[in-house]
Formats: structure tokens, C-alpha cells, sequence
């Protein structure tokens, strides 16, 4: 079936604390290892962070938007992907996500059993570049 889970984490930035633990919460009885974050200024460099599974991130976050987040993730984990949740999707919105293939949008109010698939979906189907492998999409 593949690949349930890794020994690499799962990054989570919201600031909803109690979806943030929900969500944590599901992963970690998936078996994951989940990296926990309430706003984006609580991150170490997410080059520091090494490597990482995926980026579930909230769209509105104090002091730095989902957007822009996914933006720093992807120059540091170029073939990784992003899930971005949120409560406030526009065509404007729509429109910067399709410029970023690997950024899933979600919507709120999320579906647990919607979002525990497409995580899983997103883990199995992009395993991590081999150690020392180029990680670039381009």
C-alpha cells in the first residue's frame, strides 16, 4: 500500500490552537512525528528544521500570511508538500495557489476524514528525495 508514515515530520503552523492540536493529534495516531506551531515568528529557520514530510499551514497567521509561508518552505523544501487551510478563499487566492503545484487548498470548516486522506494521499504519493538528491521542481 506504501508508506503510512516517515521518519520525517510533519510541520503544523496555526494559530487556532484548538485545531492545531486536533490536527497534531490525528497525525500523531497515524504514527507521525508532528512539529507544532502556534505563528510563523515561533519557527526556527526552516532550513534548521531539516528535512520535513509536509507543511499544513493556516492562510490568516499573526505577522506573516500562509502564502508567504509556503513560499519559505518551498525554497527550503522545494519538493515538499503544502496544505493550506483556510477560512477566507477568494479568486485572488485561488488564482496564487494554482501558481504553486505542490499547494493544496483547504477549506474551513475542514473535514477531518477529508484532510486524514489527502494527507496520507500527499505522504505515500511524494516519498522524500534520497539524502543528497537535488530537490528542485524546476
Amino acid at each position: 500500500m506504501g508508506r503510512a508514515c516517515s521518519d520525517m515530520p510533519i510541520l503544523v503552523v496555526e494559530d487556532e490552537r484548538l485545531f492545531r492540536v486536533a490536527v497534531a493529534g490525528m497525525l500523531r495516531e497515524d504514527g507521525h512525528d508532528v512539529l507544532e506551531f502556534a505563528q510563523p515568528a515561533h519557527l526556527p529557520s526552516l532550513l534548521a528544521i531539516g528535512r520535513v514530510d509536509l507543511l499544513l499551514c493556516d492562510y490568516e497567521l499573526p505577522g506573516e500570511n500562509g502564502l508567504a509561508l509556503a513560499d519559505r518552505f518551498h525554497a527550503a523544501h522545494a519538493a515538499r508538500p503544502i496544505i493550506l487551510v483556510t477560512g477566507y478563499r477568494t479568486h485572488r487566492l485561488d488564482t496564487e495557489a494554482a501558481r504553486r503545484p505542490l499547494l493544496h487548498l483547504v477549506e474551513k470548516p475542514v473535514r477531518y476524514d477529508e484532510l486524514h486522506a489527502l494527507i496520507h494521499q500527499l505522504v505515500i504519493a511524494s516519498p522524500p528525495p534520497a539524502l543528497g538528491a537535488p530537490t528542485s521542481m524546476r
